[in-house]
């Protein structure tokens, strides 16, 4: 307990010395100029950053630019070549905006479901449709 009560009292007779100092009008002012010149210092940091966030936007639309170009003429050379059927089964749901199995099956005349679902997975696993789950059934869309 005396060692807190003295450095309670230490920082209490730091404080009155402190508060006797902030009578001087000249250590006011010296603080005053300590604070201006630190703004103008945080002003210049805050500039320097936002103008390299500027230049890294400009990159950034840049890159987006090329991607796009890129990935028009790359969309075009991964294009699974598909054979008629898969072909029939993507032009199918594009018409009727989405099908499950059962709608597939029933359309091309499968014996089974599975065959219908197999086929649709495919298109899935390439990227050309997607699943939604619907309730209890599963639904693929076009991508």
């Amino acid at each position: 307990m005396g060692k807190v009560s003295k450095e309670f009292l230490e920082s209490a007779e730091e404080f009155k010395h402190f508060r006797e100092q902030l009578k001087d009008p000249i250590v006011i002012g010296t603080l005053l100029n300590k604070i201006s010149e630190e703004r103008a210092s945080y002003n210049l940091l805050l500039r320097e950053i936002n103008a390299k966030l500027d230049r890294l936007l400009n990159l950034e639309k840049r890159i987006q630019g090329i991607e796009a170009k890129l990935g028009a003429s790359t969309r075009a050379e991964n294009t699974p070549l598909l054979g008629d059927t898969d072909q029939q089964i993507l032009n199918f749901i594009k018409e009727i905006k989405h099908a499950d199995a059962e709608t597939v099956r029933k359309h091309f005349s499968y014996k089974g479901k599975n065959a219908a679902s197999a086929r649709l997975n495919r298109l899935v696993s390439l990227g050309l449709l997607r699943k939604q789950q619907v309730g209890r059934k599963v639904v693929f869309v076009l991508c």
